[in-house]
């Protein structure tokens, strides 16, 4: 059975690229379209274009991440640390999937399509162009994080994805839909007791990444706290601290808000409110950051 590791860019899944075999490694970006938030560093910009070109003629050139991007960086610099390719995809843009999307209102912890539109389909259609058959696919929850695997399964992620494959000419030209059940999803970390612990000794000891004629020898930087920049499922102090690292991008945030469809945290508080009330608290997050246990509670789109 062909076998694909589920990248998201932090730590875990990158452990797991190093560790278990696959015949693919392959990488989902959550793009937006918002020039503010461009890429600072010209050579990952230039990078990121070049991996997703191919997409350009359907979503555009890529502009910028939602997430930070470290996480591209990591990506670029493990896929040199394997000598193996890591394959990116991505799908339409965060702003598109909102103010073009069939959902009404934003994603939030009642509503959470986000990871499904932007890192689940992408990758199924990729495999659907390149794998077509069903595949084992390995995703990134430790040991130590096994109710994630519960919730997992329990909050219906998808296995299935129904897309056209055919078109009636005739008639009213309807679409002809199959599903299509693609993957067995497997957790090697869990089945093989590996825990936080386990993947930061791996990579204070193996995450050097050699120098060349421009650059010293160092190790990957992976972001402290993976996923979106604004995630909701990140609490509204470690919000406020990702206001702090990515100004731009958590402002992006707050536009969507004012687009009159709904509040990424489905309370009354707005990202407007956090970051202008919660700079106290910003601070001493920012300051205990990096060990921070912020988890995605669906399982698709990140690990720490």
């Amino acid at each position: 059975m062909i076998t694909v590791n589920s990248l998201s860019g932090g730590k875990t899944s990158s452990y797991i690229a190093m560790n278990y075999k696959a015949d693919f490694n392959v990488f989902s970006v959550v793009c937006i379209d918002d020039i503010r938030c461009k890429v600072k560093d010209d050579y990952v910009l230039k990078y990121a274009k070049n991996k997703l070109e191919k997409f350009t003629p359907e979503f555009g050139e890529f502009i910028a991440t939602a997430e930070d991007d470290r996480t591209l960086k990591a990506m670029i610099d493990l896929e040199q640390l394997m000598g193996k390719e890591i394959t990116w995809v991505r799908g339409a843009s965060f702003d598109r999937v909102i103010d073009e999307g069939t959902k009404t209102r934003l994603p939030s912890w009642a509503r959470r399509y986000c990871t499904t539109q932007m890192k689940l389909l992408p990758i199924f259609l990729w495999w659907f162009n390149n794998v077509s058959v069903k595949c084992r696919m390995n995703i990134g929850f430790r040991f130590d994080e096994y109710d994630r695997q519960e919730r997992f399964f329990n909050n219906s992620t998808p296995t299935e994805f129904k897309i056209p494959i055919s078109c009636d000419t005739r008639g009213q030209r309807r679409q002809k839909f199959e599903s299509f059940n693609w993957r067995y999803c497997h957790f090697p970390l869990v089945k093989d007791g590996i825990k936080k612990h386990h993947i930061e000794d791996y990579w204070s000891k193996h995450g050097r990444i050699v120098g060349n004629l421009f650059e010293e020898e160092r190790f990957i930087d992976f972001p402290a706290v993976s996923n979106c920049i604004g995630c909701f499922h990140k609490s509204p102090e470690t919000l406020a601290a990702m206001s702090e690292i990515n100004r731009e991008k958590f402002i992006w945030f707050i536009d969507q808000e004012l687009k009159g469809k709904g509040r990424w945290l489905d309370e009354a508080i707005t990202y407007q409110h956090i970051m202008d009330n919660y700079k106290d608290i910003a601070k001493e997050v920012l300051f205990e950051i990096k060990h921070l246990n912020q988890s995605c509670d669906t399982g698709g789109c990140t690990d720490d």
